[in-house]
């Protein structure tokens, strides 16, 4: 992996990176503190990848931006690439501000809605049969059970979201991105691949510097994550070359994405072999794997996360048979196979 030598945009600037592709910083209140938004010049109006999410330094940013080097021309089009928060977070007042249409995959409008239209109360009973199932302590599962409200306090109401499907085009003034949506990181994630000019817009599908997180599913904690993750890095090593210029969600482009590629397939190979030395032992919670695959103490954001991720790799051994899982007391445990 080589990172392009560009400068960092900063606030209310843009650096361009192609005759018609510009490319945004802003800042985020989590460790991971800061994504990557980007802007095609459509030539008489501007299309949009992802807003950032719902709070006051964003609304700024944003504000800066449209007196700025976006004045003249209108935002016609906004792609949210997947319903995380700082990707789609202010997509509707955005919206309401430029008058833009905005775009997503349909499972990513569905998994948006469905976490947006939980009732605290009912998101706090699931988060708290969610936290149980992992195997968590009780401390654990009352500080979950008392966040009801993780989704909407970072998502601004949900504009109406036109379905984008894999295959589909969007143009730029100077070129043509097809669309493709893949399963892992999110189940229906959006990335963009202008094939004549070789770059590739791959947002939080690949990163350079971190792993980007596999969770399980809210809405089917059992279902295989990890598994359509790895066949993505499979097959988007034979896609791009070294030479494309991939534009992630977050950190800064890079080139050699397909060794990247494969540096995240070993990866993920190396978790699911700890989780196997570990289950050699007896079953294991999900809160266990986490321990095993972190080995350190997470505060509430994090924890969500880093347990989604490890259960994803639990859920991936299952699939491939080599483990089983069993429940008593509402509480996952997962054993190896002999």
């Amino acid at each position: 992996m080589t990172r392009a030598e560009l400068e960092l945009p900063h606030h209310g600037q843009l650096v361009q990176l192609a005759s018609d592709v510009y490319w945004a910083r802003f800042d985020l209140p989590f460790r991971l503190n800061h994504i990557n938004l980007y802007l095609f010049d459509q030539g008489d109006s501007w299309t949009v990848i992802d807003t950032g999410l719902k709070d006051d330094a964003t609304a700024a940013h944003w504000d800066d931006l449209l007196a700025g080097p976006l004045n003249g021309k209108p935002v016609e089009r906004i792609i949210a690439s997947h319903h995380h928060v700082d990707h789609i977070g202010y997509a509707g007042p955005l919206a309401e501000k430029t008058g833009a249409t905005v775009f997503s995959s349909a499972d990513e409008i569905d998994h948006a809605h469905w976490l947006y239209n939980h009732e605290p109360e009912d998101f706090a009973k699931l988060m708290e049969s969610v936290y149980t199932a992992h195997g968590f302590d009780e401390e654990t599962i009352a500080i979950a059970r008392a966040d009801p409200g993780r989704y909407r306090r970072h998502v601004a109401p949900l504009p109406d979201i036109i379905t984008l499907d894999d295959g589909d085009v969007i143009t730029s003034r100077d070129g043509e991105w097809q669309v493709r949506i893949d399963a892992g990181h999110s189940s229906g994630h959006i990335s963009l691949y202008d094939r004549s000019r070789d770059i590739y817009l791959a947002v939080d599908f690949l990163l350079p510097r971190i792993s980007p997180n596999v969770s399980a599913d809210l809405r089917k904690l059992d279902h295989d994550q990890l598994g359509p993750y790895l066949d993505y890095l499979a097959d988007i090593e034979g896609v791009i070359t070294a030479e494309t210029l991939v534009l992630p969600g977050h950190d800064w482009p890079f080139t050699d994405g397909p060794a990247r590629a494969a540096e995240l397939v070993r990866h993920h190979h190396q978790r699911l072999d700890q989780l196997r030395a570990a289950a050699a032992t007896g079953p294991m919670t999900t809160a266990a794997a986490l321990d095993v695959l972190f080995g350190r103490v997470f505060g509430p954001h994090e924890v969500y996360f880093a347990a989604g991720e490890a259960r994803a790799h639990l859920n991936h051994l299952v699939a491939l048979g080599e483990f089983v899982k069993t429940t008593t007391d509402g509480v996952d445990r997962f054993e190896r196979i002999s």
